[in-house]
C-alpha cells in the first residue's frame, strides 16, 4: 500500500512529507560535506611543518595496528593503488616498512617503525588540537560517532578514548 493509500494519508500530504524528506536529506548531505572539507583542512594544517602530505597524515592515523594495504585503502575511503604511493612515501621516509603476513604469504601488512609511532602520536596530538568538533561534548561526540556509524551502515562500536583522535 502507498503513503497516500494509507488510512488517513491524502496525496498531498506525502508529496509534502517527501519534499520535506528530499530536502532535509539535501541539508544533512551538504553539511556532512562541510565537516568532511573542514576536517580536511584541518588535517593539511595539522601536518605543516612535519614533512608529511594530508594523505601521508590520514595513512598514519590509521595505522593504529598493522594492516593490509587493502585494509588501510579501505580505511582512507580510496582505491589501494593511492595507498601504495602514499605508502612508498612513508617508507622512503622510514616511518612505515611492509613485513609479510602472519597468515598469508600472498599479502604484506603496513606496520610503523619506532619513528613512524613517534610521528603518529605527534600527529594525534596535532590533530586533537582546535579540531573541529572540539566544541562538542564527549556525549554529542558519542551521539555523533553512533549516528554515522548507522547512517553509513557499519556495526555499533564504542568511541574510543585511547590511542585515536576525532579527526
Amino acid at each position: 500500500m502507498a503513503v497516500a493509500d494509507q488510512p488517513g494519508q491524502s496525496a498531498a500530504s506525502s508529496t509534502t512529507g517527501s519534499a520535506a524528506n528530499e530536502a532535509a536529506v539535501q541539508q544533512l548531505c551538504g553539511l556532512v560535506s562541510e565537516l568532511a572539507w573542514r576536517l580536511d583542512e584541518h588535517v593539511r594544517g595539522s601536518v605543516v611543518g612535519m614533512d608529511l602530505t594530508a594523505p601521508q597524515a590520514v595513512a598514519l592515523r590509521e595505522l593504529d595496528q598493522p594492516l593490509t594495504m587493502r585494509e588501510l585503502a579501505a580505511r582512507m575511503c580510496c582505491e589501494p593503488p593511492n595507498v601504495t604511493y602514499v605508502i612508498d612515501r612513508l617508507e622512503r621516509q622510514g616511518l612505515v616498512e611492509r613485513r609479510p603476513h602472519p597468515r598469508d604469504r600472498r599479502a604484506k601488512q603496513l606496520v610503523l617503525t619506532s619513528a613512524g609511532s613517534a610521528t603518529r602520536d605527534r600527529l594525534l596530538k596535532r590533530l586533537v588540537h582546535r579540531s573541529p568538533l572540539d566544541h562538542l561534548t564527549d556525549a554529542e561526540r558519542a551521539n555523533l560517532h553512533g549516528l554515522l556509524l548507522r547512517a553509513v551502515d557499519r556495526p555499533a562500536g564504542r568511541l574510543q578514548n585511547s590511542g585515536s583522535t576525532e579527526v
